[in-house]
């Protein structure tokens, strides 16, 4: 049986297989950073988008109970348990109406949603066609420390507000 490898190809294989001491060793610490920046930052962005549409979730819901008339305290408890993965005590919820009178006043001056009768009567007190809306607002804790604290609100507490509103009609 003849050997078909000569002395050159085998030197070739050899030099071919060697690596560096160590190199593999430094490439792991430069890309090792990078992918646990990447990893933490797509587990914090997957957090805050589900907070937000369990959010969105619950204002729409809490619209919808607020253009049918229900009174504050029930649309109130239909935004908190309809944003049953968030702590009720962390959700802001702020109720306004405006009337149309020859153009729609800005949310900043528009009144409060109150309360009108008692009892099985009791209902918000928008007129029939006023646009209500229902505003929602929360921290969200970054669970990745200072890593993304330069979009926090506040760097210190490492918080983000995540805000949304829904607006509907009164029918």
């Amino acid at each position: 049986m003849k050997n078909h490898n000569t002395e050159n190809e085998r030197n070739m294989m050899r030099s071919q297989q060697r690596t560096e001491p160590g190199s593999v060793t430094v490439e792991m610490v430069l890309v090792t950073p990078i992918l646990l920046m990447l990893l933490f930052g797509i587990i914090e962005f997957g957090l805050i988008f589900k907070d937000i549409a369990v959010m969105k979730q619950a204002t729409r819901e809490g619209v919808r109970s607020a253009a049918v008339g229900e009174t504050t305290s029930q649309i109130i408890s239909q935004v908190e348990a309809s944003a049953a993965t968030m702590s009720p005590e962390d959700l802001t919820i702020e109720l306004k109406y405006r009337a149309y009178s020859g153009g729609w006043p800005s949310w900043d001056t528009a009144p409060t949603l109150g309360n009108i009768g008692s009892g099985e009567t009791a209902q918000n007190d928008a007129l029939p066609g006023a646009q209500i809306r229902v505003h929602v607002s929360s921290p969200h804790h970054l669970i990745s420390g200072r890593l993304f604290s330069g979009l926090a609100d506040n760097p210190d507490s490492q918080t983000m507000t995540l805000t949304t509103s829904s607006v509907m009609r009164r029918e």
